[in-house]
């Protein structure tokens, strides 16, 4: 990398009413530092501020449930009732200590909810009742959410994000992506309703864009709101990137400031034609500079960037205005600080197949690459070895 290369990336991005010291964000990615209660832990504070010491310019979080029902994971922070609040105003000043803004991403799980075990035994929401395929080999049937549910839904984005504004948080980012209840509205395979809120393009769109208008109206003009967009299902008859494209000026309006784009859910992955996807060097960048294209807000570049070449280009080629990096930092928190002071040969990669760190998200997850004390602790914050 020629040495004026990457200094595109380290010039200041707005994000609405927010600008970041640079255009690197941590991209949200499922880690399971929480508590069972669903409290922020001390070691998932010093997680994301670690990251935030390496050089990021924002931080985003992993998904923070809105509600109990809406949770995925058995550790995964709910942003709900005022006993969250302290975890949640720690985080966020710890993550601008280091001069990072500090976002969540906030999430309804839908027909992925948790305890995938108990799956039975509660309402797990979806547009329809339709069967899907939950873990390979295991089929299941949610729930269609009834008009009342999808009220208190809206409300539930709405609080939390209130929340995490009170909080001290930056901004939010709006998950509407890999199938969880906002993309389940979208997919004209999963939403088979005719209340207003399914059939054609107008109403499958329905309920992300009130979610959008009631975070952008419960906050200030100055908090950012971001939105996960699925840009599309990769499988027959399902949301396609045309429909991503056309919903994006719409997403504005309602008060989007910035956008991912998002190709593929945890059932599409599986399907013998999207094999090895998460695995291909930039996978979502037709996806993002569509919508880039579409956009007068920020879109956010996301999925394998990795390589600091890779990721300036993306930049210099208008194909979006700011990389999203999620295991690459993971792995190697000072990323961003190692290419900005040149020493991208100290660059710790993230070679794991597969990779440990989806295998432990459900205790916490780890990776085998980090220093011997960090994996012994399983977590790598300010305490473990340097890096190198």
């Amino acid at each position: 990398m020629s040495t004026g290369t990457a200094d595109p990336l380290f010039t200041p991005l707005a994000l609405g009413g927010v600008t970041a010291r640079n255009k690197l964000l941590m991209a949200p990615m499922s880690v399971g530092y929480g508590t069972p209660a669903g409290m922020v832990s001390d070691k998932q504070i010093e997680h994301y501020a670690r990251r935030a010491a390496g050089g990021v310019g924002t931080v985003i979080t992993e998904n923070f449930a809105v509600s109990l029902g809406g949770r995925q994971m058995p550790l995964q922070p709910i942003v709900t009732e005022p006993e969250h609040m302290d975890g949640l105003t720690r985080l966020a000043v710890a993550v601008h200590e280091h001069g990072a803004l500090a976002m969540v991403q906030l999430v309804h799980a839908g027909r992925y909810g948790g305890p995938w075990e108990e799956y039975e035994s509660r309402r797990r929401l979806a547009p329809s009742a339709i069967p899907f395929e939950l873990l390979p080999g295991r089929t299941v049937t949610p729930q269609e959410i009834t008009a009342d549910e999808i009220g208190q839904v809206v409300s539930e984005f709405e609080n939390a994000a209130r929340m995490c504004e009170a909080a001290g948080f930056d901004g939010v980012d709006i998950h509407a992506a890999q199938g969880f209840l906002l993309s389940g509205f979208l997919s004209p395979r999963h939403n088979n309703r005719t209340d207003g809120y399914g059939g054609d393009f107008d109403g499958r769109t329905r309920l992300v864009r009130e979610v959008v208008r009631a975070v952008r109206a419960a906050t200030t003009e100055g908090f950012a709101v971001g939105v996960h967009l699925m840009s599309d299902e990769l499988v027959e008859g399902g949301w396609i990137i045309d429909d991503a494209v056309r919903l994006v000026p719409l997403l504005e309006d309602d008060g989007a400031d910035f956008l991912f784009a998002i190709p593929s859910t945890f059932e599409t992955l599986r399907l013998p034609a999207n094999e090895g996807l998460l695995g291909r060097p930039g996978y979502s960048l037709t996806d993002t500079s569509a919508l880039h294209a579409a956009s007068s807000v920020p879109v956010i570049a996301n999925g394998g960037l990795s390589d600091p070449t890779l990721a300036a280009e993306t930049l210099a080629h208008g194909t979006a205005d700011g990389i999203a990096l999620a295991r690459a930092v993971f792995v190697d928190p000072d990323w961003p600080e190692k290419l900005r002071t040149r020493r991208t040969d100290e660059i710790r990669g993230c070679p794991c197949h597969p990779p440990l760190c989806l295998q432990t998200q459900l205790s916490g997850a780890q990776c085998s690459h980090w220093p011997a004390d960090a994996r012994e602790r399983g977590y790598l914050g300010f305490s473990q070895g340097a890096l190198r």
